[in-house]
């Protein structure tokens, strides 16, 4: 699944990366490579909220949209003619962060 930003320039993949709510100021998501996780190698900030709990919001539409193309037992594709495997990805499979002001808590 890709990741974009709340204003576009940042494209990553879900799979590669650690999303979370930045401990300091607790209202912006940050994204950090999987990979280098506590290596201290930066990281991208993915949206920026005005409350934490618009950032926390936030958070959730995300798992909830990854959980809405995952399936882990299979079954028919309703928007399609074939089956789809289990633990496979339906489309779509990318989630932009929205806007502050298109987070409601």
């Amino acid at each position: 699944m890709r990741i974009i930003s709340q204003n576009g320039i940042i494209d990553l993949p879900y799979e590669n990366i650690g999303i979370s709510i930045n401990c300091c100021n607790k209202k912006d998501i940050v994204a950090y490579s999987a990979v280098y996780y506590g290596k201290d190698n930066g990281h991208w900030t993915l949206a920026e909220y005005s409350t934490e709990e618009k950032a926390k919001k936030a958070m959730e539409m995300l798992q909830k949209e990854y959980g809405k193309h995952f399936f882990g037992q299979g079954g028919a594709m309703a928007t399609a003619n074939f089956y789809v495997p289990p633990f496979a990805f339906i489309p779509p499979k990318i989630f932009q962060f929205p806007q502050d002001e298109d987070v409601e808590v």
